[in-house]
């Protein structure tokens, strides 16, 4: 159900087919090895009063909380090591001073926080606690669990959100029961249902959160509480937080899952289908001087070289004519030219031409027949990406396109992404040619509003725009730091979408 739900965001049949297939050998080949184990337990509560479930809707605001509050901090110390003017070596240093104060004053924080999660469940009453030393250890344990990930310590979600919920469940009995004169309530019961109102608000997964509690605790007889607690928990959680404990570090990194039939539209649109016409090209004898006023009056950066008989003899660019020297007569073109140019056939997909472009660090190619690499139909440049890329808004798409691409998003490489250009961004306000942009991305449009601008040196960047750029992995983490507002992130990230580039 994880799989299923954070993931790959469908339940469609030919993914629950191996997802069941592949936890039922899993299942069978535990228990072989080693037995009916659980890592935890808890006596078999009920759901004796009908009334109660109005309390544990309410437990689900407080898991709600704190489950926001492990996300605010997870983003916080992530951006404080990214900005940390300290050296990596002092980092785990750091860290680790920094937890064991936190367990001096709260022991429970400590460690998986197993047994004490352990005793949670098994409370019939208040025991020792207090309600809040309950909500100090579950703040607590949030807090040295993002300390301890960014020391580059081991510390997973799923226990840590688990002993949050519980504290914060067995807290909110204890805190309520005083007050509550309709029925008994058990400490241990509100763990369970905490548990997994937490987990599901930090995963945003809530049969997942709702099936391993039935399955660590071996308890059904919550099943309409905890199914209200994890469905409230996710519905809030998505309102104040976009990203889920497991998604987050991803959207950092430009990658967007797809969800249910999600696609890359690239791969829908061939490059015949928006290659622009080739009305300009040069000739082998021609000069240097020549060249360089024809590139000035069309404004391209890059023509094709034709010989004698109208056929592609080469390509040259601005670069080559500033490498030969500049515009001058006593040079020709055939002697600055690249010979062997990067070209692309009419039937590719778009996606497969920008990967091309990304690779060969090309910013246009010739289209050429498929049949005679020789004859130009037409030439594929940045303006073509962007067209592309809205004609294929509305395609639908079929579902053996959508495993293909699949299969293609394994292969490691550049990918196509948009982030939006938040209020606070050092970028806003600023011109395309004067922002420090990652080597390793190139920025392919600008959409404002309805409004789609193919961006050169003059254009200025405003909050809100929604920038379409295609990059490796580093390179768009680079371009997320870059276009982040200078106060602290609040996760309104507008999500990295598809997986392709131009160059320009």
């Amino acid at each position: 159900l994880f799989a299923l739900e954070v993931i790959l965001g469908s339940f469609a049949i030919r993914h629950l087919n191996a997802v069941v297939i592949a936890s039922v050998v899993a299942a069978v080949t535990t228990q072989v090895l080693v037995g009916e184990e659980r890592i935890l337990t808890s006596p078999a509560y009920e759901l004796d009063d009908p009334k109660q479930l109005l309390l544990f809707a309410a437990l689900a605001l407080f898991a709600v909380a704190f489950g926001l509050i492990f996300l605010k901090v997870s983003d916080l110390v992530r951006t404080a090591r990214r900005r940390s003017p300290l050296p990596s070596w002092m980092l785990p240093i750091v860290a680790g001073v920094s937890v064991a104060l936190i367990g001096i004053a709260l022991p429970e924080t400590l460690g998986t926080g197993q047994e004490f999660l352990q005793g949670l469940l098994h409370l019939e009453d208040a025991g020792g606690y207090v309600w809040w030393t309950l909500a100090a250890v579950a703040l607590g344990k949030g807090v040295s669990n993002a300390i301890t990930k960014t020391g580059g310590g081991s510390a997973g979600t799923f226990m840590p959100s688990l002993v949050i919920g519980g504290a914060v469940g067995a807290a909110f009995a204890i805190l309520v029961d005083p007050l509550w004169g309709f029925s008994d309530m058990d400490p241990g019961a509100f763990a369970v249902v905490g548990m997994a109102a937490t987990f599901a608000a930090v995963a945003r997964a809530p049969l997942t959160s709702v099936v391993i509690v039935f399955e660590v605790t071996g308890d059904y007889g919550l099943v309409l509480p905890l199914m209200l607690g994890a469905a409230l928990a996710t519905f809030l959680g998505e309102r104040f937080h976009p990203d889920s404990e497991y998604t987050a570090p991803l959207t950092r990194l430009g990658i967007h899952l797809p969800r249910t039939e999600d696609i890359d539209l690239l791969d829908t649109v061939k490059v015949g289908a928006v290659m622009s016409e080739c009305d300009t090209v040069a000739t082998e004898d021609m000069d240097l001087a020549s060249l360089g006023l024809l590139l000035a009056q069309t404004r391209h950066h890059g023509v094709p070289v034709v010989d004698a008989g109208g056929r592609l003899a080469g390509m040259i660019t601005v670069g080559d004519l500033e490498a030969a020297g500049g515009p001058r007569d006593d040079l020709t073109v055939a002697a600055a030219m690249s010979r062997r140019p990067i070209t692309v056939t009419a039937d590719q997909p778009v996606s497969s031409a920008l990967a091309r472009m990304a690779a060969l660090d090309v910013g246009r190619m010739p289209v050429v027949a498929e049949d005679d690499p020789g004859r130009i139909l037409g030439m594929f440049r940045r303006e073509s990406v962007v067209r592309a890329y809205h004609d294929a808004l509305g395609t639908a798409t079929g579902r053996e396109l959508y495993r293909e691409r699949v299969r293609q998003r394994s292969d490691p490489g550049a990918r196509f992404f948009e982030i939006q250009v938040r209020r606070g961004s050092p970028v806003a306000g600023q011109r395309v040619q004067d922002i420090g942009w990652p080597a390793g991305a190139t920025l392919v449009s600008v959409r404002r509003g309805a409004a789609v601008l193919i961006p050169h040196g003059e254009t200025l960047l405003e909050a809100g725009d929604t920038l379409t750029a295609f990059g490796t992995g580093t390179a768009r983490e680079e371009f997320a730091v870059l276009v982040e507002p200078e106060e602290e992130p609040t996760g309104e990230w507008r999500h990295p979408l598809l997986s392709d580039d131009d160059g320009g």
